[in-house]
């Protein structure tokens, strides 16, 4: 018997078994504490985005805070953002991106590099989805400090 089509409240098994450190799904907004509802994402942007346009998103009227899916699971792909928080995390995406995409380091390098700058001892929680508003500026300034100290 062929299983039906993946969709948040019936994911698929093998994309769910390749989530190496899977958050729990969100019930309460950390922000607001208003419930927390599956969306398609074109309630978040206007249009639908990607194979897998599913988010987590507060119910509330004020933080319009959210969370993506990783591809066809229920799994966020890191904890609720409210508008500042999303971008914190952009710009420290930004400042540590270019640390492994230079080929200094791998991509795994860099982010058991970042954990030891911001005393992270178990490099499978550092992720910067997961990160909030100050821990970004920490993001941000160790990542300068290190981009000074490679400067030749």
């Amino acid at each position: 018997m062929k299983r039906a089509a993946p969709t948040p409240w019936n994911p698929s098994r093998t994309a769910t078994a390749r989530v190496k450190n899977p958050l729990p799904a969100p019930t309460h907004c950390p922000f607001c504490s208003a419930t927390v509802e599956i969306v398609s994402n074109e309630h978040i942007y206007g249009r639908a985005y990607g194979d897998w346009p599913w988010a987590y998103r507060c119910t509330g009227r004020k933080c319009h805070a959210y969370v993506g899916l990783h591809p066809f699971t229920n799994i966020p792909l890191g904890t609720l953002a409210d508008a500042p928080t999303r971008e914190a995390r952009k710009r420290a995406k930004t400042a540590f991106n270019p640390i492994w995409e230079s080929g200094r380091m791998t991509r795994a390098e860099a982010y058991a590099w970042l954990a030891g700058a911001l005393g992270i001892d178990n490099v499978e929680e550092c992720h910067i989805g997961w990160f909030d508003v100050q821990t970004c500026q920490r993001v941000v300034a160790a990542c300068l400090k290190l981009a000074k100290e490679l400067q030749p």
